[in-house]
């Protein structure tokens, strides 16, 4: 029987209710031993739903001194991912951080820096890797049968997150969030462009705007003209402002057809292939729900074996900050007015 993992979770909100907790706790690879909150009675809720007998705490750096974890996942509003990681792995300790992993290219490398420095892992949350489409999209493009990659579509829109985690009014607030729409959905879709294509983001236009969200000090919509190292070109955009039906797709168009994911109700996965000309719709099982048993992703189960060194994380520390790195020169480029090169 393979070693279990003791996992503590910084920060008892929606994203550790609803991913983080129940996927620790479905993975025979994890022991949550550890919850922490500032709000007491939110770590005691999470604890008693997912770990009874865990130990709660209000203080991470008392967590980190006396729960005696390996690993934690660090689920607290963005401004706190750079410093709590950060004292996380200095104290010893793994680390699966929320996207966006940092608030700066700075401030993420210094993370990068004390993962090194304590020989501990740093990986960060950029779950939509993980999503059966996204997987079955990877191992299409991987086999080469769409061919090379000539422009890329994605987007990603809800109606707010105050929808999804009424209690995080953080997400509102400049100082803490950072970003609005452009980090909250924008980074995901940034990351998983850069994953299916294999490809870097060479420059960035872009805009933003708060349209709805009138009491926010961040944007809600967020677009943006990519151009790729080797000439692709492509849109990203973000929107809380998304009703009826949420906008989660990515379209890439290749020489060989067009690959569409998420894009047609009922099709996750649809090629449309010009030789020979046919519609391939890949089987793939279903998007993840948002509910108490995890989005069966396993990221807890894949945290902890990356830890145990059986298999590679999913999105790496390096890997998480050349995303961060295209959401922060996107701003640059809807602050100033330019395009904004990023420099690899």
């Amino acid at each position: 029987m393979s070693t279990k993992i003791r996992i503590g979770i910084i920060g008892c909100g929606a994203i550790a209710e609803r991913l983080h907790a129940p996927e620790y706790a479905n993975s025979p690879d994890a022991d949550l031993v550890a919850f922490c909150d500032v709000v007491k009675s939110k770590a005691e809720s999470i604890a008693s739903k997912f770990a009874p007998g865990a130990h709660v705490f209000t203080d991470y750096m008392q967590l980190l001194k006396n729960a005696d974890v390996q690993g934690v996942s660090v689920c607290l509003p963005n401004y706190l991912h750079g410093p709590v990681s950060i004292n996380s792995l200095k104290a010893g300790c793994n680390v699966l951080v929320e996207k966006p992993m940092a608030t700066s290219m700075a401030e993420s490398r210094r993370m990068l820096e004390a993962a090194r420095k304590a020989g501990k892992l740093l990986a960060v949350n950029q779950s939509q890797r993980l999503f059966p489409a996204h997987a079955k999209a990877r191992e299409v493009m991987a086999s080469g049968i769409m061919g090379k990659v000539l422009h890329v579509s994605a987007m990603f829109g809800h109606a707010g997150p105050e929808y999804w985690s009424p209690s995080g009014k953080w997400f509102f607030d400049k100082k803490k969030a950072r970003f609005g729409a452009m980090a909250d959905l924008g980074v995901h879709k940034a990351d998983l462009v850069r994953y299916l294509t294999c490809k870097e983001v060479g420059s960035i236009s872009a805009f933003f705007e708060r349209l709805e969200k009138k009491s926010a000090s961040v944007e809600d919509n967020f677009v943006a003209a990519l151009k790729f190292t080797d000439g692709t070109v492509g849109t990203l955009a973000a929107s809380w402002t998304v009703k009826g039906a949420e906008a989660n797709y990515t379209i890439l168009y290749c020489t060989n057809g067009t690959l569409s994911i998420c894009a047609f109700p009922g099709r996750p996965l649809v090629a449309h292939l010009i030789h020979p000309e046919c519609e391939i719709n890949f089987d793939v099982p279903p998007p993840p729900e948002n509910d108490d048993n995890g989005w069966g992703l396993d990221i807890g189960g894949r945290f902890c074996r990356a830890i145990k060194g059986e298999e590679e994380p999913y999105c790496s520390g390096e890997e998480g900050m050349k995303s961060l790195e295209v959401i922060l020169a996107a701003e640059k480029a809807a602050l100033s007015g330019r395009t904004v090169r990023i420099k690899h």
